[in-house]
């Protein structure tokens, strides 16, 4: 469905605005146990009379669904309908989904949309019955973003609670609470008062990747070490169907000895990336060196995510291995990408 707010100013910048479902979308029926989505874009934008003072808002409902329940599939369709509407003239663009994987869907979007248009992600964590629900406040100040020339060239972003937070940056990091995301490495980008977008600081370079056609399907496994773990998915026979692997280790790049052996063997059958499952701060390369420390790891050839958590590291290396990149391009975009000082762009082989 789409529907389009018109402004009483044709001066007013087109927001194209993309609806998910999620919390957001979320309230409670008379009866029900708990809350469901519920609300499509057009019933999101349409209780915001206001929105008109700031742009002319042209929606899309694509999905009513739990963020949980989002594939690759979707966000590639998604950047696809992205890229169209930017062609079109839409001056910035905003979606609206579920929180369980906002961090994930828009590092996505920021490695593939190459535009200098601003991208905005918000949703809520109070659904529509709730007291307090946060989704309107955070609705028109992702509208405000996305209208404004001062985010253009940001790439993806977050906006939640007033914050303004990059992709590559931001973590959920809260179960409830409404200013649930935050960016542990560099802080907000900046934040919307009254409606006015003020950026403080600005992420160096931009990573984009771009996909062939058709796109390939590409599996790549999370996998968390732990205290006493005997290494049992770290395997090739339970990773058979899988093409990568982003290892959430200890610390700044620490595994237990016993799995060094597992872990070099299945990266000689796949790109194995270690990242820390504290989920902030750069890898470590040459502070230790007993086995399973960060300097064994290195020797025995495998790919360290630098500052990029888990969660982002699966993202990217997934994209990566879409785009055909070998593993010494995937490590050296692990080792540049997110700090690069211009715009690196990782494009598939022909």
């Amino acid at each position: 469905m789409r529907q389009t707010l018109q402004t009483s100013s044709d001066a007013r910048p087109r927001i194209d605005l993309f609806a998910l479902g999620g919390t957001i979308a979320s309230v409670s029926k008379p009866g029900a146990a708990g809350a469901d989505i519920g609300l499509t874009g057009e019933d999101l934008v349409g209780a915001l009379p206001a929105l008109g003072a700031i742009a002319s808002v042209d929606v899309h409902s694509l999905k009513q669904v739990p963020s949980g329940d989002l594939t690759m599939a979707d966000v590639l369709a998604l950047a696809d309908e992205i890229d169209k509407s930017i062609a079109e003239g839409a001056r910035g663009v905003v979606v609206t989904q579920g929180t369980d994987t906002l961090e994930e869907v828009a590092f996505a979007l920021d490695l593939l949309i190459d535009s200098e248009v601003p991208i905005v992600v918000t949703g809520a964590m109070r659904n529509a019955s709730l007291p307090g629900a946060d989704g309107p406040a955070n609705v028109t100040a992702a509208i405000a973003v996305a209208a404004s020339e001062a985010a253009r060239g940001l790439g993806a972003v977050v906006v939640f609670n007033d914050e303004i937070h990059a992709a590559r940056f931001v973590r959920k990091r809260h179960t409830a609470s409404t200013a649930t995301f935050g960016s542990a490495l560099a802080g907000p980008l900046g934040e919307v008062v009254e409606n006015r977008v003020r950026i403080f600081v600005r992420p160096p370079g931009r990573l984009t990747i771009k996909l062939p056609l058709p796109r390939p399907v590409v599996k790549v496994a999370l996998l968390p070490v732990t205290l006493g773990d005997e290494g049992d998915l770290i395997s090739t026979a339970a990773l058979s169907s899988y093409q990568g692997a982003v290892v959430a280790a200890f610390g700044g790049g620490h595994v237990p000895r016993r799995l060094v052996t597992r872990l070099r063997t299945l990266n000689e059958r796949m790109p194995v990336v270690i990242a820390s499952r504290t989920f902030g701060g750069e890898m470590l390369r040459s502070t230790y060196a007993y086995p399973g420390g960060e300097m064994d790891l290195l020797a025995q050839g495998l790919i360290f995510a630098g500052a990029y958590d888990a969660l982002h590291a699966r993202v990217l290396l997934q994209l990566l291995l879409m785009a055909g990149a070998g593993r010494d391009l995937i490590a050296r975009t692990f080792d540049e990408g997110m700090t690069h000082g211009g715009h690196l762009i990782v494009e598939a082989r022909r």
